[in-house]
């Protein structure tokens, strides 16, 4: 009884078993997401993106070197993600060994924190209902592999940590306009830091601070206004003292660039401003096939959010009308960009269906009463048999069709690249020239994640032409590309999705200096006649 008596006693006033049960559902969830991204985490293939960051952290580990290898030399960095991205998975490659599963794991925690943050921000800005409406959304609605949190945060990218720097900012800016403004510190760093992650996410994250800054200083809010314009400039300055300090932390290694490596020119004209028609019409139908539900969220939320920026009094708290203009925008300017100047590709949608699902899970939930599935049922029915068509009855119609369209789209996309993704043929081909190659043979191959595996001297082109075929395999364009892969004199040649998808060595296939010896999967080796 005196044991029973204290740990009745050591339970905190106005503790609940429903309150332990949701606070015990935070660990839980986050256990599970953890334990979903690590399942068969070395399986689904690498590829072209993940080789370069994944190479660069490998010879840091292994060699001190910040960079690549070129014909078994140290070569300037080029292709890589950034630091941010990079220097995590050398952490992870040092702590638990270099291999593929080490090298995504960053990915996997980062997936795991953002869906905690955009978790964290639904809660507050609308109620907990939305906030696992926001989870189910993202899990359950997105339809493309590059539109997918779990798939995309199992590979060594940097859209998720940059997400995550980006929402854990937010969520500070939050805490700063609803507690203390000591958070805005935070705020700025995580921002610089997402910045310094992916420079692309610079303008978007500008105009969501620019946004809510004009309607404060319009509303005479000048404190607010005046948190906003500070953060958005020591974020700027923020991001050049990151800089600053990866140069004193990369002093002696790094290799300088060069005219061939380390140096690209053009890339924002193939991936950023892209105004041909063929790129726009592309886009276009990315977001009419893949982007409906965030156009619906996005738009009821523009609705939302013109209402309360108009009212004198509303139920809604400033905190909460800023962040979600603050969110509104960067999904709202992220939209718009990639359907009127980006070149189009489905992962560069991502990041705005990402934080746009807050907005769609609000959006179901007002069209639902609530997520209510049999009030949904009822309405549809009512407007099917007995023609009374109404705002109810076309809402829950509107949802009917989008959860058709996208819920076994979904399904399917999560069976093929999750549940029977497994693709071992990049990590077989590599043992297979280990194998056969003497060691000091040189092997030329464009396909960056063999740079990652293979234990033999490697060659490839230089960095500008990335360029060049972006404009040949995005644009549609006939270019040609200024290479000779004999000028190495390599001993073999590996061929696989990348090179093959944009004809980089046909002209040396087709004059006969090389010949097939093996084959597996997307990979074809051919060793040099000679």
């Amino acid at each position: 009884m005196n044991s029973l008596q204290a740990v009745k006693e050591s339970i905190p006033a106005g503790w609940t078993t429903k309150a332990g049960l949701h606070w015990l559902r935070v660990p839980v969830s986050a256990l599970l997401l953890f334990g979903l991204g690590l399942w068969h985490l070395a399986d689904p293939p690498m590829w072209w993106d993940e080789g370069w960051t994944t190479s660069v952290a490998r010879n840091w580990v292994e060699r001190g070197l910040y960079g690549r290898l070129l014909s078994g030399q140290s070569a300037p960095t080029g292709l890589e993600a950034s630091f941010w991205v990079t220097g995590p998975v050398a952490l992870s490659f040092r702590l638990f060994g270099v291999g593929i599963w080490q090298a995504r794991l960053f990915g996997v925690l980062c997936t795991v924190l953002t869906l905690g943050l955009i978790y964290y921000l639904a809660h507050r800005l609308y109620n907990r209902v939305v906030a696992v409406g926001t989870i189910a959304v993202l899990l359950l609605l997105s339809i493309h592999p590059q539109l997918h949190p779990l798939l995309m945060g199992r590979q060594v990218l940097g859209e998720m940590p940059m997400l995550c720097y980006l929402l854990a900012g937010y969520t500070c800016l939050l805490l700063a306009l609803r507690r203390s403004t000591w958070f805005i510190g935070v705020a700025v760093v995580c921002w610089a830091v997402a910045v310094s992650t992916k420079a692309q996410v610079l303008p978007f994250w500008a105009l969501s601070l620019l946004a809510p800054f004009i309607w404060t200083v319009v509303q005479r809010r000048w404190r607010v206004a005046m948190l906003l314009c500070a953060s958005i400039f020591a974020t700027l300055g923020g991001v050049q003292l990151l800089l600053m300090g990866m140069n004193i932390v990369w002093q002696g290694h790094r290799v300088a660039a060069t005219s061939e490596y380390g140096t690209v020119t053009g890339l924002y004209d193939v991936l950023a401003i892209v105004p041909t028609l063929f790129n726009r019409l592309f886009a276009l139908q990315n977001v009419l096939v893949i982007g409906v539900p965030t156009l619906c969220g996005l738009g009821y939320a523009a609705n939302r959010l013109w209402h309360d920026l108009h009212r004198d009094h509303t139920q809604v708290t400033e905190a909460t009308i800023i962040l979600r203009l603050v969110l509104w925008s960067v999904s709202g300017s992220w939209l718009a960009w990639f359907v009127l100047l980006s070149v189009g590709v489905p992962r560069y949608l991502f990041p705005a269906t990402f934080i746009g699902s807050i907005f769609v899970a609000a959006f179901l939930y007002d069209l639902t009463d609530h997520f209510n599935v049999m009030t949904t049922l009822n309405r549809a029915i009512q407007g099917l048999l007995h023609q009374r068509w109404n705002r109810q009855t076309a809402g829950a119609w509107l949802v009917l069709l989008l959860l058709m369209e996208a819920f076994p789209l979904t399904l399917r996309t999560i069976s093929h690249y999750y549940l029977h993704g497994e693709d071992r043929s990049a990590q077989r081909v590599a043992q297979f020239l280990d194998t056969i190659t003497p060691p000091h043979a040189l092997i030329e191959t464009y396909e960056s994640e063999l740079h990652f595996l293979l234990h033999r001297p490697y060659h490839f082109p230089p960095d500008q032409t990335h360029v060049t075929l972006n404009h040949r395999s995005l644009l549609g364009q006939t270019v040609t590309v200024d290479y000779d892969p004999l000028a190495a004199n390599p001993d073999y040649l590996v061929l696989g999705t990348f090179s093959k998808g944009n004809n980089l060595y046909t002209p040396v296939l087709k004059s006969g200096a090389f010949r097939l010896i093996h084959e597996d999967g997307q990979y074809s080796v051919y060793q040099r006649v000679r």
